[in-house]
């Protein structure tokens, strides 16, 4: 009862200071062109970066939703100026971009996009806009779409290291790269299939565009004009890519938000929304939260260094917990963004979501991944949302071990073996599986896969038999994942937070609750200071990041593991 007095106190004794901020603030309103700068990655939310590190990210896809529906209710700005650059995130990250972009654009607002670096990426998040511009001298840099793998199996062979490898579904080609110099028959038909699935993505998307007076675009001839590529800006033009060709610092003057111009041009990281002169009281009301699974599965602990990565298994499990027990969280968000890892991680997790699941709503949203382990937690969720170009599936478990005993023969490195029992050197490196350990190792891969067969047969409300042919390792697309039943709808973050607030009659205005595990202030700063530059080499496309998810991998070595074979490089 005092707290209500004291608020009503405060409300009368600020009453007059607000109503003069109002009214100044009707004195200087004036038109507003928000400007948002897309480059590089943008993850889900800010991540701790070192103080001794120049490199950053770009504003968090949290944050630019947020800006872009505040700008979608604010009468002053009329115009959203997109400056697009190099994009490195994967189709998740940039399905999640352009659909922030589709909904302010549908709340009326004009948006224009400028590329400053024109490929197939940047044209796939400008296609939300009304209007694509790009300079007379860029080079749209738009030449259809390509994955390509790459073996070592026979280099390894020469060197005499090689995999003893042993999987549950024909499709599950993780370790193939190692032990193969081509594709198998399955892995080629996946990927093929994965590729013209996401590549239709992109070109349904462009061809949403309307074209000349307004007539709609054919797929057929944005496909062409795609693949024609890389081509000069004003062949891009002429194919119908871009609408019109403009320096970019011409833009403002366009736009009329040059310094002498009409309009203010403010710059997303610093727009606050629309002008509230009317405190506003906050009570403890109910909330929704998020709980985030990010990177390669493992089997962690606590103490572990980086215990809040979002992929250890004991982090994991306590934020769930925490959710569970909190009485003002009303429904949680699984965020999943991981090609998989440990099996005995990813049961863990899935019990623990499960136990969540059977007090509170939960919907499971995944980013550019939720592939083996990654979807095998996700199907423990009440509802899955996943976008046009998310690599899902890869329901199948594979086991392997490097064996580098004709290395160590050509060093001259010998070793003797004191045993008592005779697996008890079962992952050795210096031999690769005899026969009785084989077919124990079987036995785990297999009863795994019964049991991922059988959790997502449960969480999806079918049987193993249904979930069968649809497992086998395979990797789909979103758009793949959803015509067989794997996900439920297709969307972004913001789509499936507004699904679990319709699920929890929680207004999730107010942004979502972050739940991690309780960790010591002294170990939170420790990434702050240092941990910034091993994460990103962790997310880091090309050879060091491979290097370091397969060093991650060794890690588990001595359970069953269940990754994805599969990262998309264009």
């Amino acid at each position: 009862m005092l707290r209500p007095l004291l608020l009503a106190i405060a409300f009368v004794a600020l009453l007059p200071f607000t109503l003069l901020r109002a009214g100044f603030a009707a004195l200087r309103r004036r038109r507003i062109v928000l400007e948002v700068v897309l480059e590089g990655r943008h993850l889900l939310r800010p991540m701790p970066t070192s103080p001794f590190s120049r490199r950053q990210s770009g504003i968090s896809r949290r944050s630019l939703a947020w800006a872009l529906r505040e700008a979608g209710r604010d009468p002053a700005v009329q115009t959203i100026w997109l400056r697009i650059g190099h994009l490195t995130g994967g189709y998740g990250e940039l399905n999640a971009l352009r659909e922030a972009v589709r909904r302010v654009r549908a709340s009326g607002r004009r948006v224009v996009a400028s590329l400053g670096h024109a490929d197939t990426r940047s044209l796939y998040v400008a296609s939300a806009a009304d209007e694509i511009l790009v300079s007379p001298h860029v080079t749209v840099d738009a030449a259809g779409m390509s994955l390509e793998l790459t073996f070592f199996g026979e280099a390894l062979g020469k060197i005499g290291v090689g995999l003893d490898v042993i999987t549950a579904g024909a499709y599950k080609s993780a370790m193939e790269s190692f032990t193969r110099d081509a594709p198998s028959e399955a892995s080629a038909e996946a990927v093929d299939a994965l590729l013209t699935s996401l590549y239709d993505t992109v070109v349904s998307a462009l061809a949403s565009r309307p074209g000349p007076g307004g007539a709609p675009r054919d797929p057929a001839a944005v496909r062409a004009a795609l693949e024609s590529g890389p081509m000069l800006a004003p062949d891009a033009l002429k194919c119908g890519l871009v609408d019109a060709l403009t320096e970019e610092e011409g833009v403002p003057v366009a736009l009329d938000c040059h310094p002498k111009g009409k309009s203010a041009r403010v710059r997303v990281e610093s727009y606050s929304g629309p002008s509230r002169p009317w405190p506003k009281f906050r009570f403890r009301r109910p909330r929704l939260a998020v709980v985030e699974i990010h990177g390669n599965i493992t089997d962690g602990r606590l103490d572990d260094a980086e215990p809040t990565a979002g992929a250890n298994a004991a982090a994991v499990c306590q934020a769930l917990e925490r959710a569970q027990k909190d009485r003002r969280v009303r429904g949680v968000l699984l965020h999943v963004d991981s090609r998989g890892g440990s099996a005995t991680a990813s049961e863990r997790m899935w019990r623990g979501v499960r136990a969540l699941a059977a007090s509170k709503p939960v919907i499971a949203c995944m980013g550019d991944y939720a592939a083996s382990g990654g979807y095998y937690v996700a199907s423990a969720a009440h509802g899955i949302v996943a976008a046009p170009g998310t690599l899902t599936g890869s329901i199948g478990v594979i086991a392997a071990k490097p064996v580098a005993a004709g290395l160590f023969e050509r060093l001259g490195i010998h070793h003797t073996r004191f045993e008592r029992g005779e697996n008890s050197s079962l992952f050795s490196l210096a031999r690769r599986f005899t026969d009785s350990q084989r077919v124990r190792v079987e036995q785990s891969v297999r009863h795994f896969y019964t049991l991922f067969l059988g959790r997502v047969a449960e969480g999806r409300g079918k049987t193993p038999a249904d979930i069968a042919p649809v497992a086998e390792g395979r990797v789909w697309t979103g758009v793949q994942a959803r015509e067989r039943g794997l996900i439920d709808r297709l969307g972004d973050e913001q789509a499936a937070i507004e699904w679990l607030s319709e699920k929890t009659g929680v207004d999730a205005t107010p942004g979502l609750l972050v739940i991690g595990p309780r960790v010591p202030f002294a170990r939170r700063m420790m990434p702050k200071l240092f941990g910034a530059q091993l994460a990103r080499l962790q997310d880091a496309d090309g050879p060091v990041g491979e290097a370091l998810a397969l060093l991650q991998l060794a890690d588990n070595a001595e359970g069953v593991i269940a990754y994805s074979p599969l990262r998309l490089r264009r």
